[in-house]
């Protein structure tokens, strides 16, 4: 576990607790305001860093791409530190401002890394990905801060099996709630509803926490 990048996590409230109905009401007791991280230099660095450290070492990709909106600055602090080149992708077209989802000079014999912030049912990431290939280019891996481990099983495989390709977290919810429970930042009734919202469908990665015969 990334215990510095844990703190952060906790200590600015990106996981905060209370009735939850967006995202189809998957995680109806807990919500996340990754954004926040975007607001302190030494977090952009310390991030950045550890994201080009993995984009160096682990992925397969050559050039990295950012999904709009975080995507963008993550990927472009990956893009500082690591050297590899970097594009951005829209969710949809914007005519007014451009015609292009794909932004940026993209490199001959380019092999994508798709950066976020966040994977939550991996809908987003997908989307991306099918138009990166409509656009005759390939995505290998794809890196983000924070893994929700919230991919369901009833929506078919999982984005990197889908994809065959490879999904790299910085840390997960597992890594998150660990933490909270070390702190006791987080309480019985916190953890028991977290628990539950889990365990509404099979997931691909499901926590230890939310596994059966744990806080039932």
């Amino acid at each position: 576990m990334d215990v510095k990048l844990a703190k952060v996590i906790v200590d600015l409230k990106i996981p905060f607790f209370g009735e939850n109905l967006k995202n189809k009401k998957d995680s109806s007791s807990c919500m996340f305001d990754p954004r926040k991280l975007l607001s302190s230099p030494d977090l952009l660095k310390y991030i950045g860093k550890r994201m080009a450290h993995v984009a160096r070492t682990k992925c397969h990709g050559n050039t990295l791409i950012g999904l709009a909106t975080s995507g963008i600055a993550w990927g472009a602090v990956c893009s500082i530190y690591s050297g590899l080149p970097f594009l951005y992708i829209r969710k949809k077209l914007e005519k007014q401002m451009s015609s292009k989802f794909i932004e940026g000079v993209i490199p001959k014999k380019a092999k994508l890394i798709l950066v976020d912030d966040l994977i939550f049912a991996g809908e987003s990431k997908h989307e991306a990905i099918e138009i990166i290939k409509d656009h005759k280019l390939e995505v290998t891996d794809i890196i983000v801060v924070i893994d929700r481990q919230l991919q369901r099983v009833k929506d078919g495989p999982s984005v990197e099996h889908r994809h065959n390709i490879q999904l790299h977290a910085l840390i997960t919810m597992q890594d998150i709630v660990t933490y909270m429970q070390k702190r006791k930042a987080i309480t019985k009734t916190q953890m028991k509803n977290l628990a539950n919202d889990y365990r509404l469908y099979d997931r691909w990665n499901m926590p230890e926490f939310a596994k059966e015969g744990v806080y039932v």
